[in-house]
C-alpha cells in the first residue's frame, strides 16, 4: 500500500445494509463540515517532512494575504462585500471603449432576454433598465437592472477605471411583480466613496478586493475566497489549496475534531488515519489544525484522500476576526508533498494588519 494509507476493513454501514458511491461522499463532506461544530481535539506529534520549506508568494484577499507555495497556481480570488459580489477585470491591448462594451452587453443581452419572455407574467414581470451613471462615478459607467431569483432584482454597475473595469454587482429586493426602477442603490455609491486605486501608503485596516482596496467603510457582511492548486502530472494528483473567510451575526462554536465522529466513519467502512491534531491559534485567536486521511472502498478500489484544515475562531460582527479556514486536499499518495505545501502554506499565512507592523518593525 501507498504509504499513509490504512488497511481496507470489511463490514457493513449502521443500518446494516451498503452504502452507496454516493452516500460515501456524502459522508466524508460530513467529516469535512463537523469540523467546524463545537468541541476540543486531543494533541497528537506533528507529523511532516524533513525537506526544507517552500518560499510562498502572498496574495490579498479581504483582509489577509494568501500563501502560495511555490510550484502551485493560484487560481483566483471571490470578493464580497456589504452583500455586494466585487470584481476587477484588467484592460487588455486595444480599443478599450470595445473592451468595456465587450464586458457589460451581455448581461444586459442576457437580462433583456429574460425581460421579453416574462413581461406579460402577472406575477413575477422582473423589470430591465440600462442607465448611464457615469456622471456618479467620474469614469465612463453603465447601470443595469434586471430580474434575480423570487422578485429581486440585479443592480449590476460596470465603471472603466483607469487600469481595469470595476464590476459591482448587488442584489435588491423589490416588491413582487415591480418593475425595476433604475435607482442607483446608496450602497454602491458608499462602496465606491471608500474604493481606492493607489499603491502606496496603505494603511493597516484595509480591505483588499484585488485590484483595488476599501478602507473605512462600515461593513455588516464580508465574504472572501481564494483557491491555488498544483496541477496534475503524470506520476503525481493535484493538491488544491484553499482560503474561506466571512463574517457571522452570532457567537459561533469552537471548532471539532473530526475524532468525534469516528463511529459514523466505522459503521459506514471509512477508515480515519489522524496525523495531525493541535491547538494552533492565529494572531490572539484560538485555532484548531487538523491533517488526517480518509479511506474506503469506490467500486471495488480502495482509495484514501488527505484532508487538512486550520479552523480559527470567530468573534461575531468583528470584520478583523471573521471565521477563517486554511484547507487543502488531495490523493493521499502526495502527502510527504503535500505536507510540505501545507506547512508552508500555515507558516505564512498573516493578516494584512500583522504584516504591516512587522514590515514598519511593530510588535
Amino acid at each position: 500500500m501507498t504509504r499513509g494509507q490504512t488497511a481496507p476493513r470489511s463490514g457493513h454501514a449502521v443500518s446494516g445494509n451498503p452504502i452507496s458511491r454516493a452516500q460515501r461522499c456524502a459522508l466524508c463532506a460530513l467529516a469535512i463540515l463537523t469540523l467546524l461544530l463545537a468541541g476540543g481535539c486531543k494533541t497528537m506529534q506533528h507529523t511532516t517532512t524533513s525537506q526544507p520549506p517552500l518560499p510562498v508568494t502572498l496574495y490579498p484577499v479581504g483582509r489577509f494575504l494568501f500563501p502560495v507555495p511555490q510550484g502551485l497556481e493560484f487560481q483566483g480570488r471571490s470578493i464580497k462585500i456589504n452583500h455586494m459580489t466585487i470584481e476587477e477585470t484588467d484592460w487588455g491591448r486595444g480599443d478599450r471603449a470595445k473592451q468595456f462594451r465587450d464586458m457589460w452587453e451581455p448581461v444586459r443581452d442576457e437580462g433583456r432576454k429574460h425581460y421579453d419572455v416574462y413581461k406579460n407574467t402577472p406575477v413575477v414581470r422582473g423589470g430591465f433598465v440600462q442607465e448611464d451613471v457615469s456622471e456618479h462615478f467620474g469614469h465612463p459607467a453603465v447601470l443595469l437592472c434586471y430580474s434575480a431569483q423570487n422578485g429581486a432584482h440585479w443592480i449590476d454597475t460596470f465603471v472603466a477605471m483607469p487600469d481595469w473595469i470595476l464590476r459591482i454587482k448587488e442584489e435588491a429586493v423589490y416588491e413582487i411583480g415591480k418593475e425595476c426602477l433604475g435607482d442607483l442603490k446608496g450602497t454602491t455609491l458608499d462602496f465606491f466613496r471608500h474604493y481606492h486605486t493607489d499603491r502606496s501608503d496603505h494603511p493597516a485596516d484595509l480591505f483588499w478586493t484585488g485590484r483595488g482596496w476599501v478602507q473605512g467603510l462600515k461593513t455588516r457582511d464580508e465574504d472572501v475566497r481564494a483557491s491555488a492548486i498544483l496541477p496534475a502530472k503524470e506520476t503525481t494528483p493535484q493538491i488544491s489549496l484553499r482560503l474561506r473567510a466571512y463574517m457571522i451575526a452570532t457567537p459561533d462554536e469552537p471548532a471539532k475534531s473530526i475524532t468525534s465522529i469516528r463511529k459514523i466513519l466505522d459503521g459506514n467502512n471509512i477508515d480515519l488515519k489522524l496525523l495531525r491534531s493541535r491547538q494552533r491559534p492565529f494572531e490572539g485567536m484560538p485555532g484548531l489544525e487538523e491533517v488526517y486521511i480518509l479511506s474506503a472502498y469506490e467500486c471495488g478500489e480502495y482509495r484514501s484522500t488527505l484532508y487538512a484544515q486550520w479552523a480559527i475562531e470567530v468573534e461575531a460582527k468583528n470584520p478583523q476576526r471573521p471565521a477563517i479556514y486554511l484547507e487543502m486536499s488531495c490523493n493521499a499518495a502526495a502527502q510527504d508533498e503535500a505536507l510540505r505545501i501545507w506547512d508552508a502554506a500555515i507558516d505564512n499565512f498573516t493578516s494584512i494588519q500583522a504584516w504591516n507592523a512587522k514590515m514598519k518593525g511593530g510588535r
